[in-house]
């Protein structure tokens, strides 16, 4: 007879959990939640996703809906299903209204996925206030997890400060996760799409630095240990282009924001290099199934 380690966990106090996407992320949220012994249960459109969170033991069960959870953690993706780099939300709405006729009142959304300034409002206001909303962007770099995990420093924002308040005590007093938070929850929003946007920016110029190198002549390898023996400056490596699930489209994001404020923006300039890095090196912009493993240099 297999081992039930979920049979071993004492429930901390009732309440139950639906981590609703089964991926990485969703996967690391509920594996975190049910080791600190709460009650999980998760949803996903892949069953494959619900499986093999059951048979690791992470969840409880697979729910067949949404009604009766006292926490409800959005963690789906937000790209295009044909498109991995471009920003897509349909997804999350279409949650947000089963969770209208489905979810618990009172009950906390807490959502991990990176959306876009004015989401969480646009959630709150299609579930009728019933319930509290909050964005707690989600940060897990997964072959350091004991470092980068589900509970390193998080930024926190609420709808409301009823929402901040159930939310302090969930993912602060229940899950021990070092919350930062700040005044408004679109701040929050911001915050995940502008580092990935940063980080997006970085690793452009490695790569700019690096095609220049090449065309004249220089050792980039070389250049780049000199230039990074100084104190506050680090080049990154550039490697076979931005990819990943995260950086290209959440920088996408912040272009979509800034288009009608900015007449110029070094993002958009970083992805015209990204481009002509990836054609000066022959590797082409990966599709949504090649481009699932992120590089040490794309921790998110």
């Amino acid at each position: 007879m297999a081992f039930n380690f979920l049979a071993t966990l004492t429930p901390m106090n009732g309440k139950k959990v639906l981590v609703i996407g089964l991926g990485q992320i969703g996967y690391s949220n509920a594996e975190y939640m049910t080791m600190k012994g709460l009650t999980v249960d998760g949803y996903d459109i892949s069953e494959k996703a619900v499986q093999r969170a059951l048979d690791d033991q992470v969840i409880r069960k697979r729910a067949s809906n949404f009604a009766g959870y006292d926490y409800y953690i959005i963690c789906i993706s937000t790209h295009r299903p044909e498109d991995m780099f471009q920003p897509y939300l349909d997804g999350l709405f279409d949650i947000a209204r089963q969770l209208l006729y489905e979810g618990k009142q009172g009950a906390l959304v807490g959502i991990d996925s990176t959306i876009t300034r004015g989401t969480s409002e646009k959630v709150l206001e299609m579930l009728r206030h019933k319930m509290h909303v909050v964005h707690v962007p989600h940060r897990y770099f997964g072959p350091e997890k004991h470092d980068h995990g589900v509970n390193q420093t998080r930024v926190i924002g609420g709808c409301e400060p009823c929402c901040i308040d159930k939310a302090r005590q969930f993912y602060g007093d229940m899950l021990d996760i070092p919350l930062h938070p700040v005044e408004s929850v679109e701040v929050a929003e911001l915050c995940k799409i502008v580092e990935n946007s940063y980080r997006f920016m970085e690793i452009a110029f490695a790569e700019e630095l690096k095609v220049f190198c090449d065309r004249s002549g220089i050792d980039f390898a070389d250049l780049r240990s000199a230039i990074n023996t100084k104190w506050n400056i680090k080049v990154l490596e550039p490697r076979e282009g931005i990819g990943g699930h995260c950086l290209p489209k959440d920088s996408q994001m912040f272009l979509n924001l800034s288009k009608n404020l900015l007449a110029t923006s070094i993002i958009d300039a970083a992805k015209k290099v990204d481009e002509e890095y990836r054609a000066h090196i022959g590797c082409p912009v990966p599709s949504s199934s090649s481009s699932k493993v992120q590089s040490m240099q794309q921790l998110h």
